[in-house]
């Protein structure tokens, strides 16, 4: 009787590799997901599962997972400044800033030329309050790629409060009477408070938040939010056209409602 065939365990293990990594080029994240989840199932600190479970999770927008791949993939590896650069994005968006600002300047130390790896420097620096050093850093990423991370523009100028009037009359009639009497409120970028008060964490690069609990019971449309914070720096990015961050405003402003009164649309 002949014995039985079996695939050596390590042939398996770089057709998967393999596969994993043609996925993700290809951008079939679940599928490229999948494999990656496979590779760590067999070895929890396979390089090549964590690498592509966290670029993956990146790309579609699960910071955690990335976050925790990565982590786990850069304490365990050797990395090159792409994945250091990916990890920077990943504490970013998990509100980590001194985290995600030591990822991309380790980054730049093994590239300097990477832009991405100086602009995220420069948010962090940003968001950490210090605007002078951030400037400096995006000012470094546009030097090596100004098409893609031109230096941002400073906001200080518009005429905010008017660009709130004109981005109201672009919401329905209805919205406009819903936050009628809800202070509405410019910051510059959301508080750190605001965004981990969440799980998972809000974008750091939110528009609009409202203040205040939804009610459960009572009519969401008469029980309205304390307040409503639009975010400056973020509504101004990547440029400050007027026309432009009228609509964003009108956009956030929707999404804000919406979200508070539980619709996907509006009723009529």
């Amino acid at each position: 009787m002949a014995g039985t065939w079996t695939v050596d365990p390590a042939i398996l293990s770089n057709l998967r590799e393999r596969e994993a990594r043609r996925a993700l080029v290809d951008e079939r994240l679940d599928e490229a997901l999948i494999e990656a989840e496979e590779l760590l199932d067999e070895n929890p600190d396979n390089p090549t599962g964590l690498e592509i479970s966290g670029l993956a999770a990146l790309q579609m927008g699960d910071v955690m997972m990335a976050l925790q791949a990565l982590d786990r993939l850069v304490s365990l590896h050797s990395t090159d400044a792409r994945i250091l650069q990916a990890l920077a994005v990943a504490r970013f968006e998990a509100i980590e800033y001194r985290g995600a600002l030591n990822a991309a300047e380790q980054a730049t130390m093994k590239d300097p030329t990477l832009a991405a790896g100086w602009f995220y420097q420069g948010l962090a620096l940003e968001r950490l309050g210090n605007a002078t050093a951030a400037d400096e850093r995006f000012r470094t990423a546009a030097e090596y790629d100004g098409e893609q991370f031109p230096v941002p523009e400073r906001n200080a100028d518009l005429a905010w409060d008017e660009l709130l009037q004109a981005g109201l009359e672009k919401v329905p009639e209805s919205i406009r009477d819903f936050f009628n009497g809800v202070p509405i409120v410019f910051e510059e970028y959301p508080a750190v408070e605001e965004l981990i008060e969440h799980y998972p964490p809000i974008s750091p690069f939110r528009d609009a938040l409202y203040r205040g609990q939804a009610p459960v019971e009572a009519d969401p449309w008469k029980t309205r939010p304390r307040q409503i914070m639009l975010y400056t720096g973020n509504l101004s990015r990547p440029t400050p056209a007027p026309n432009l961050i009228e609509d964003r405003i009108a956009d956030a402003l929707m999404h804000e409602a919406m979200h508070w009164l539980g619709l996907s649309h509006l009723p009529g």
